[in-house]
């Protein structure tokens, strides 16, 4: 017996040992791929560092003069991610401070989904939207020559990164202690005072983290750009002076690698030049995300007095003019016959329960609000409406190719687009689950825990543009994954590039899902001896079930809306037969190659329909990810609570049998002894009387 007991110990301990080491092994190797990416942009972009030399950081944009200024095309970047920013910041916190303590709960998660809706929409979308309808109006409201320029740009980012910031706004705010507000509301503020006195100053880190993040990601949008701003005439444009500029249609650093990296006039001393600007960017991102992460801890701001300082002054001067003007409309609508030296508690008793203007700011701060949350759900039917209606007529119209297999139709683009998914999730599920299980179950917390959680997280904030670039370096040119060579591509490079783009979210969402299973499942199951690994597989997996099955739609849906990854890697075409080492174009690729299109009439239509499938399955996937993985544990919880119930009443109704038999039995031992004296007992037969002694009978005892 203590021999089976020793073996099954040897074989728990052996279970744990390995799957620790296989998933710390796959951890590590994901984290390679973090260097690998650096490497191998760096080495490409040296000959092209070696042929411009000194003129990328010069002031001339000339490619046939070997002369390429790095600072034009970071200029525009910049120009229309601020302007997106400074739209979208205050339009986005409100939205989120209006979906918290405004809006009722029971419609708080149904604006909550609509809100990731418009952050599942693809960007090429939103190009086509921009250049078809948002344009168009633009042009009308401020007079402009063409609608594409980059005030244009600048309104498209400022709606694609809006559902970045009040996700990230509204996270904030969960997370902020509603005690807080309470309490403020005793001392006699007013809700919408606590509201920005107390709750947005608790959460103005994380709300300050999403509009960096979003900031970021408007910087490494490409695609979507890519399909307005198509000049690159930096030199002349920048000499007529800032309105030019601003209603030019000069690329940015995303649209500028998108549009050369394949041109015929290129070569490969331009695309060098182009992983070059890959370079830079990636650089300015992490930058970007490392200052945020570190400069909104509260440790390290509390080190920082200089810059709380600085902060609280350039407040001050900012919000001058306002607080003058609040004071001096204070003294207009408030007087008291109250001195003021004399009752100082009476006195502000009085002006905070008659002050006219405290009405006025909760007034003027809930109609900025309402505009805002009305403008951005405004935006997603406008947008939705757009594209499911003109969408519905592409469908009828005779360049239609839903239904259609052959060679660059809608239909083969739905097939490309699945098998991607299929490769994709394949691939990535057991690796991020892996991963997620090391980094939640078996990591401690300590410098490894935290230097694996560095790359994956440094991979997520990095600019999808550069995943492509690797792919097209690693895939296609080093490890010949493609039927045409180097200058070819594939299905297969394409599903292994998106595979790296969705394993940080993919990790993530996962960790997060088996974080959510208490602790007390492990304890009780340990304490049973259930080894660690056993535990992981039969008690905690299957709790994190539903977690999981969301991240993998929600993977789904992040290769649905990538384009650039998916252009660089398997390209704008389709070859004549599906294989995986052909090129093969889809949903998303199969809209951005109509701007190349001679016939303009055509090439709409089949964006709009392209539009309209893909939104139909982004809209699926919202419904799955809300309604049916929900309903579905709902019922499986309904079923259980159901079983349970029914054998809990099972279970009564044999503790009332057996009580009351056992109550009868009782009650008649009881009575029984009561009445022993009236029971009536069998009488014994009277027995005979014995015959008188004789003789004989004396004699035989004797």
């Amino acid at each position: 017996m203590a021999q089976i007991t020793n073996n099954l110990l040897k074989k728990k301990q052996t279970a744990d040992r390995t799957s620790k080491i296989v998933s710390l092994t796959l951890s590590w190797l994901f984290s390679l791929v973090f260097f690998l990416l650096i490497i191998f942009i760096i080495v490409a972009s040296v000959p092209g560092l070696q042929n411009y030399g000194w003129s990328i950081f010069g002031s001339n944009f000339d490619t046939t003069a070997n002369k390429a200024s790095f600072w034009f095309p970071l200029c525009i970047t910049i120009f229309v991610s601020g302007l997106a920013i400074i739209i979208a910041a205050p339009v986005g916190t409100k939205t989120a401070t209006f979906i918290k303590y405004r809006l009722p709960v029971k419609y708080q998660k149904s604006v909550r989904v609509a809100i990731e809706l418009l952050a599942a929409i693809p960007s090429v979308i939103f190009g086509l939207f921009a250049c078809e309808m948002l344009g168009t109006v633009l042009k009308y409201i401020f007079h402009m020559s063409t609608s594409y320029n980059l005030i244009t740009t600048a309104f498209m980012l400022t709606f694609m990164i809006l559902p970045t910031i009040v996700s990230l706004s509204l996270n904030a705010l969960d997370g902020v202690d509603q005690t807080l507000m309470g309490a403020s509301m005793v001392l006699g503020n007013t809700k919408t005072r606590s509201i920005y006195k107390v709750c947005r100053k608790e959460a103005r880190n994380g709300i300050a983290v999403g509009v960096i993040i979003a900031f970021a990601r408007a910087i490494g949008e490409t695609m979507a750009v890519s399909m307005i701003l198509q000049s690159q005439g930096y030199n002349a444009v920048f000499n007529e002076g800032f309105g030019a500029v601003a209603t030019s249609g000069l690329r940015s650093i995303g649209a500028l690698i998108a549009a050369n990296m394949f041109a015929e006039g290129g070569g490969p001393k331009l695309q060098s030049l182009l992983f070059a600007f890959g370079l830079f960017i990636f650089i300015f991102v992490m930058i970007l995300n490392g200052l945020a992460m570190y400069a909104t801890k509260k440790r390290n701001r509390s080190k920082w007095h200089w810059w709380n300082t600085f902060e609280n002054k350039l407040g001050s001067f900012i919000t001058f003019i306002p607080t003058q003007i609040r004071i001096g409309w204070e003294h207009l609508t408030y007087r008291s016959n109250i001195n003021k030296k004399k009752n100082l508690s009476k006195y502000l008793s009085s002006r905070a329960q008659n002050n006219r203007f405290v009405y006025t700011y909760s007034v003027y701060k809930i109609f900025w609000e309402i505009v805002s949350i009305t403008l951005t759900l405004a935006f997603l039917a406008w947008i939705i409406i757009d594209i499911i209606g003109f969408g519905g007529v592409a469908l009828t119209q005779s360049s239609a190719s839903v239904f259609s297999f052959t060679n660059n139709t809608t239909g083969q683009a739905f097939m490309n687009t699945l098998l991607i998914i299929i490769i994709a999730i394949g691939i990535g599920l057991p690796l991020s689950l892996m991963i997620a299980i090391y980094l939640n179950e078996f990591a401690k917390k300590g410098k490894v825990k935290k230097i694996l959680l560095f790359f994956i997280d440094s991979l997520g904030a990095t600019p999808t543009i550069l995943f492509g670039m690797f792919g097209l370096i690693f895939f296609i040119q080093t490890m010949g994954m493609s039927a045409g060579g180097a200058a070819g591509k594939s299905i297969l490079a394409g599903a292994l590039t998106i595979l790296i783009v969705i394993l940080p979210v993919f990790i993530r969402t996962i960790q997060q899902a088996l974080q959510s299973i208490p602790q007390e499942l492990r304890t009780n199951s340990y304490a049973l001896g259930v080894g660690k690994w056993e535990t992981i597989r039969k008690i905690v997996l299957p709790a994190a079930l539903q977690g999981i099955t969301t991240a993998v739609i929600l993977s789904i849906g992040r290769i649905l809306a990538e384009t650039a990854p998916l252009y660089l890697t398997s390209g704008l075409v389709s070859s004549s037969s599906i294989s995986l080492i052909n090129p093969g174009q889809t949903l998303t690729t199969r809209i951005y190659a109509q701007i190349y299109t001679a016939d303009v009439h055509d090439g709409t239509s089949i964006m709009y329909e392209c539009a309209f499938v893909t939104m139909v399955l982004v809209l699926l996937i919202i419904l799955v990810i809300h309604v049916i993985i929900p309903a579905y544990y709902r019922f499986k919880q309904r079923r259980l609570d159901n079983h349970s119930k029914f054998m809990r009443q099972q279970q009564e109704k044999f503790d009332q049998v057996h009580l009351s038999l056992q109550k009868i039995l009782t009650s008649n031992d009881v009575w029984q002894r009561q009445n022993y004296h009236l029971i009536k007992r069998p009488k014994r037969p009277r027995q005979p009387p014995l015959p008188p002694p004789t003789k004989k009978t004396v004699r035989k005892k004797t």
